[in-house]
């Protein structure tokens, strides 16, 4: 495995130098555990679990997980107390002290009920596509269909919703269709809700993601560390290779930076 990017680990070392609290977000899927057909199978290896578990433990650190998933379904994979669960694209929060569920879009659940319905209907003759309702947001995924019934797999889904196009938007991504309620709430909007919500002290935000959904917080967090987990272009500041990296910068981080930072209260 490459070393890790010496800019990246310096510029955490010097930035956590002076600021009070590292706030640390991270994707699920393709960063805490390894994408698979089946949306329900990933699960925390014991490796992973055993560094979240330190991470979550350090007071001078926030971690927030941040995922397409539904905040219950985060919270049934982790279990972890002291995390803040983001779930649906940042569209909800739990965790910490914090509860938040974007209106918009929890105005939109019976819509994007009957649109997932519709779905299914249409799609039940494609073997391996799944309609995965979330309440809040929808995922289309297809990596269990054959490759060569992808492309009408997209086709159904873009014709389904397209009488929904004035409420929901669809985000393409690795094998996955993302239906989203069009609001002006995403990924990058909770990362500074979160943040502005710790106690109104200065945040060093570190970000790690490898979904194209990612990208609406790359965007938008200008002074934050940003960091693209795989090969697919990004406007992320640093690139790791693959989960192997992401897990020695995280246990480079709960073990060599955090414990010497002052206590988040």
């Amino acid at each position: 495995m490459p070393p890790l990017p010496a800019e990246l680990l310096s510029e955490i070392q010097a930035r956590a130098r002076s600021t009070p609290v590292i706030s640390l977000f991270l994707d699920f899927d393709g960063i805490l555990a390894p994408i698979s057909h089946d949306p329900a199978a990933p699960r925390l290896d014991v490796a992973m679990a055993a560094t979240l578990k330190t991470l979550s433990a350090q007071d001078a650190l926030v971690t927030t997980i941040i995922s397409g998933r539904a905040v219950k379904d985060l919270y049934a994979r982790i279990r972890l107390e002291r995390l803040i669960y983001a779930g649906n694209h940042g569209l909800e929060v739990f965790g910490r002290q914090l509860c938040f569920v974007e209106p918009v879009a929890s105005g939109r659940r019976q819509m994007l009920e009957r649109l997932c319905e519709e779905l299914a209907l249409e799609l039940r003759p494609l073997p391996g596509a799944i309609v995965e309702c979330k309440e809040l947001t929808a995922s289309v995924h297809y990596r269990g269909a054959p490759a060569t019934r992808h492309l009408e797999v997209q086709q159904t889904v873009y014709t389904a919703a397209a009488p929904y196009a004035a409420v929901f938007r669809i985000n393409p991504g690795r094998q996955v269709m993302d239906i989203l309620p069009r609001t002006s709430w995403y990924k990058g909007a909770a990362v500074k809700w979160i943040n502005s919500h710790l106690g109104g002290k200065e945040v060093l935000t570190i970000y790690l993601g490898d979904d194209s959904s990612d990208e609406d917080a790359f965007n938008v967090l200008s002074d934050a560390v940003t960091i693209k987990v795989g090969a697919a272009a990004t406007c992320a500041r640093y690139r790791l290779s693959g989960p192997g990296a992401m897990h020695e910068l995280l246990s480079w981080l709960a073990h060599s930076v955090v414990p010497s930072r002052a206590c988040f209260c």
